[in-house]
């Protein structure tokens, strides 16, 4: 759960662990920040360009109804397909771990952040375009707010370019925003890692289920949860502007999968709880 600073101070917590008990409990995990972004990306056409919707999940593995949320979300990514981008935040008293079936610890610190900031008492729940909304939508209101987005309105383009090292288990994301129309506020950028295919037991009614396959869960913010200030605040972007920004996470020593793992970009208004647009790109490009 906790992120380590340095590499080195990583592999001495590993060991000291190791030496105490039978597993390591924790992911130890550094993320570099502003970093030089190296590769040229592409050049926008806005034609080809279409609104997509960010859905944070909350979520835990001891939850009994969370299964529930979970298919009500899979029918929503079928329905709208890449058009629709989900993050499972793993979050509050269920999302702990306890006894030896639920030892693992799915959470993270910025995932703590963001349900506190929204106030998410109860779940399964979820916050869509990080629009106000104390508490988050339940389960049965997700489909509405989801249909009532505006996705005729697509203010700006987001491009994700990875590169992964094999030998380090790093990735250094590199994203592009383009502002397709004028906008007057200061933007903000997020960028999440996020693994599917994750194996661990879950609650579901009065069961439990030992093979669980957890998807899009939150791995670690390779920025602030609430983003990264674009030209350092500035406002009043005019159509065409844009702006690269890269950071890196190396994860040698988590159990995190790089072919189940991808990050997840995106471009915040801070001043309504708007995102603009989403995007996300396989870490490992295949």
């Amino acid at each position: 759960m906790k992120k380590i600073n340095t590499i080195v101070l990583a592999f001495m917590f590993g060991v000291f662990a190791f030496m105490g008990c039978d597993k390591v409990e924790s992911p130890f995990y550094e993320t570099l920040n502003e970093e030089e972004v190296t590769v040229d990306f592409p050049d926008v056409d806005p034609a080809t360009v279409y609104r997509k919707i960010l859905i944070e999940e909350f979520t835990g593995h001891r939850c009994t109804n969370c299964p529930a949320g979970h298919q009500i979300l899979e029918g929503l990514q079928s329905q709208y397909g890449d058009t629709l981008v989900a993050v499972g935040i793993h979050y509050g008293s269920l999302a702990k771990p306890n006894g030896e079936k639920f030892s693992y610890d799915f959470r993270t610190d910025e995932g703590g952040e963001i349900g506190s900031r929204y106030g998410i008492e109860s779940i399964p729940s979820a916050i869509i375009n990080r629009n106000e909304k104390s508490g988050g939508w339940s389960r049965d209101q997700w489909a509405n707010v989801i249909r009532d987005v505006d996705r005729k309105k697509v203010p700006a383009a987001v491009q994700i370019i990875n590169q992964y090292d094999a030998d380090y288990y790093s990735v250094k994301a590199n994203v592009k925003v383009t502002l397709l129309e004028d906008y007057d506020h200061p933007l903000y950028l997020v960028i999440f890692i996020i693994e599917d295919g994750i194996v661990k037991p879950q609650k579901d009614g009065n069961q439990d289920i030992d093979n669980y396959v957890h998807n899009h869960v939150l791995r670690a913010s390779l920025t602030d949860p609430f983003g990264f200030p674009l030209r350092g605040g500035a406002a009043n972007w005019t159509q065409g502007d844009s702006e690269t920004y890269a950071a890196s996470v190396e994860f040698f020593y988590t159990d995190w999968d790089p072919e189940n793992c991808h990050v997840v970009a995106f471009l915040l208004d801070q001043s309504n709880n708007d995102v603009l647009q989403v995007e996300t790109a396989n870490v490992i490009n295949r």
